[in-house]
């Protein structure tokens, strides 16, 4: 049911906008044991217990602490998929323009866009040096705190 509920509800635009799959899919907050009962992969972390579930092109990342406690998410994109707002992100400067308040960090590597929900989107450079986009990380530390972070790494 999870992942029915995932798959069905999840559009890419409002969890930009809300930080959160479960508040971008009009969920309640991910619970550990009903992701250990769904998932199709989970492992162990030096913080605690990531639970995945993979659909076509794209997987999502539940996050729990040691304490079984929600901390965060991630979808990680594979391709192109088709969830709703897929297409009006695909790129850093889609991403900056869908979303008011947007700040990017080029880290050579990677492209990053802190979004003002401290969401961050994460794009890779492929041949040609086209950006596509690789992963979204739901809100797990503020705004400020991930703005400072990223600033640091622009100085190493």
């Amino acid at each position: 049911m999870l992942k029915q509920t995932i798959a069905g509800q999840l559009d890419l635009l409002r969890y930009l906008e809300r930080g959160a799959v479960h508040l971008a899919a009009g969920m309640s907050i991910p619970e550990q044991t009903a992701c250990e009962q769904e998932a199709d992969e989970q492992w162990r972390t030096g913080a605690g217990v990531v639970y995945t579930f993979d659909f076509d092109g794209w997987s999502v990342n539940f996050h729990f602490d040691p304490e079984r406690r929600f901390s965060h998410d991630t979808i990680d994109f594979f391709g192109h998929c088709n969830l709703p707002g897929f297409a009006d992100i695909a790129g850093p400067a889609r991403a900056a323009c869908a979303i008011e308040g947007a700040t990017g960090f080029d880290l050579g590597d990677e492209q990053v866009v802190l979004l003002p929900s401290s969401v961050t989107l994460h794009f890779r450079k492929e041949e040609g040096d086209v950006q596509v986009l690789t992963k979204i990380a739901g809100a797990l530390l503020s705004y400020g705190a991930l703005a400072d972070y990223y600033r640091s790494m622009l100085r190493r």
